[in-house]
């Protein structure tokens, strides 16, 4: 069967799906206000709420996860047509209680609409409220993406809470880095090799082999020198003493298994 798309919504995650999936397959994009989606082929733009005379496949929901409720109660939808949202932490039944064909497609990267992203790698997680459902899903993710993988909601929901810990969290501890490189005139990029190096290294090898540093070598005497330069930066502080109890506490336990 041909898949025959619409996208509903045109942020970060909309504009992705449609770069992945292209015109051939994408048949209409639908936007609040048409003139302000000018990232998007202005013909593919609609603000109808109404897909049901349309021949479509599959309707991905691609907005923020508040405003999933609010297209599932505005849009209308034929109903052999395949309902979809892409959140990590919002269930399928937030759909299928309106629409009994429905499903997720859930995209495990992070998207900014001027990212460059290598969607054949990019893992999608999906759900669907019934077999043949599934199977269309299923065609649609493989068209996007070599790494396809069936996660129900509550699984889906875990493995979105580690991708916030492990993403956004790890993101807003190098905000400071940079705030503390940049002010004291040093570039940033100087630590680029050391990462891919400690990425590489927890992912291969686990996170208590990975850990190096003043705090599992106990060096007290290195760990006072740099709370004292981290006077001027209380917040950093705090988190540098929570961090380095944490790894020693973490050095500890392992050494006790």
């Amino acid at each position: 069967m041909s898949l025959r798309i619409a996208i509903i919504g045109g942020g970060n995650v909309a504009t992705h799906f449609f770069r992945s999936l292209g015109e051939p397959i994408v048949k209409k994009i639908f936007v609040r206000k048409r003139e302000e989606n000018g990232h998007l082929p202005l013909a593919l733009l609609s603000e109808s709420k109404d897909l049901r005379t349309l021949d479509l496949s599959i309707i991905i929901i691609a907005v923020l996860d508040d405003q999933i409720i609010n297209v599932l109660t505005t849009y209308h939808f034929h109903s052999d047509q395949i309902v979809l949202h892409t959140a990590g932490s919002v269930d399928i039944d937030i759909i299928y209680q309106r629409h009994s064909k429905s499903g997720v497609i859930y995209p495990l990267m992070t998207m900014s609409k001027k990212d460059i992203i290598d969607y054949k790698q990019m893992p999608l997680l999906i759900e669907g409220s019934s077999e043949s459902d599934l199977s269309l899903i299923i065609q649609l993710a493989k068209s996007i993406s070599t790494r396809v993988a069936y996660f129900d909601s509550h699984e889906r929901k875990i493995v979105h809470l580690a991708a916030v810990i492990a993403n956004n969290f790890t993101t807003s501890l190098l905000l400071d880095v940079e705030r503390i490189l940049k002010k004291n005139h040093l570039d940033k990029h100087l630590l680029l090799p050391l990462m891919k190096q400690t990425l590489h290294k927890v992912f291969s090898s686990g996170g208590i082999k990975s850990m190096t540093g003043p705090a599992v070598r106990n060096d007290q005497k290195v760990i006072d020198a740099q709370l004292s330069l981290l006077s001027h930066y209380p917040e950093t502080l705090d988190l540098y003493q929570f961090f380095t109890h944490r790894i020693k506490k973490d050095q500890s336990e392992s050494s006790d298994i």
